[in-house]
């Protein structure tokens, strides 16, 4: 069997166009998403299998409207894994490399919002030791806000 090459690697914003095949249809948070990047205010990353992205999750670092606090608590943002590979571990691999990689830059906490229907998704968060502090709304539906100590 032949062996994957699998990598993680921050991407820009020249990446967008692969990323958002991903999504399967334009992301209402798209422009936003952008111009952060533009500014130099999230981080994206991407785990690669065999030079294709199978698995995306970025950070932001200042955003009050995700509950950020500069400096303390960042925001883990899109995070998504291709269908044909969830459920075997890229998408769990590729998060842990963002938190990581908030801890190493000096932040205590991270957040992050999913739908409460998304259960495949809380599961994988509680496994990476994610707790909801609060059940919120919005134009999008119902969804939970999680956060953890790095």
């Amino acid at each position: 069997m032949k062996q994957k090459k699998k990598t993680i690697e921050r991407i820009g914003v020249d990446f967008y166009p692969a990323c958002a095949a991903l999504f399967g249809e334009q992301c209402p948070f798209a422009d936003s998403c952008l111009r952060q990047k533009r500014e130099e205010n999230r981080e994206a990353y991407a785990l690669f299998v065999n030079g294709l992205i199978v698995s995306e999750c970025h950070l932001v670092y200042d955003n009050p409207e995700y509950g950020t606090v500069p400096g303390r608590r960042a925001y883990l943002s899109r995070m998504i894994t291709r269908k044909e590979y969830r459920r075997k571990g890229y998408g769990m691999a590729v998060a842990q490399y963002v938190l990581d990689l908030a801890k190493e830059k000096g932040y205590a906490e991270i957040a992050l919002g999913v739908n409460c229907d998304n259960t495949a998704a809380l599961s994988l968060y509680q496994k990476l030791g994610f707790t909801v502090y609060e059940t919120a709304e919005d134009d999008y539906g119902m969804f939970y806000r999680m956060e953890k100590t790095l």
